[in-house]
C-alpha cells in the first residue's frame, strides 16, 4: 500500500524536531535546485541562501544595527496619540 505525501508528513516527518525538519527541508530543496534544467545546463548551486533576496534601501547605515534598535525603541515608545 503506497503511502500519501500527506501521511508521510503526518507520521514520519511532524515528530521531527524543529532543526531535524529545517535539515531535511535544505536536502530537498538542495536536491531540487541541483537538478539539470530542460536545456540540459545545470541550475545555479548557490544552495539555500540563493532562495532569499536582497534589497537596497539606498541608505548606507540601514544596516547599522544600533540605528535600527534606536528606530525600533523610538517606535514602540509612540504611544501614537496624534493619530
Amino acid at each position: 500500500m503506497q503511502s500519501s505525501i500527506q501521511e508521510v508528513y503526518r507520521e514520519q516527518i511532524l515528530p521531527l524536531d524543529e532543526k531535524e525538519r529545517l535539515k531535511l527541508a535544505a536536502l530537498i530543496i538542495s536536491d531540487i535546485s541541483n537538478k539539470p534544467e530542460t536545456n540540459g545546463e545545470t541550475k545555479s548551486t548557490g544552495g539555500i541562501r540563493e532562495m532569499f533576496g536582497s534589497w537596497s534601501s539606498g541608505n548606507p547605515s540601514s544596516s547599522d544595527n544600533e540605528q535600527i534598535d534606536a528606530d525600533l525603541a523610538r517606535a514602540y515608545a509612540d504611544t501614537h496619540d496624534n493619530e
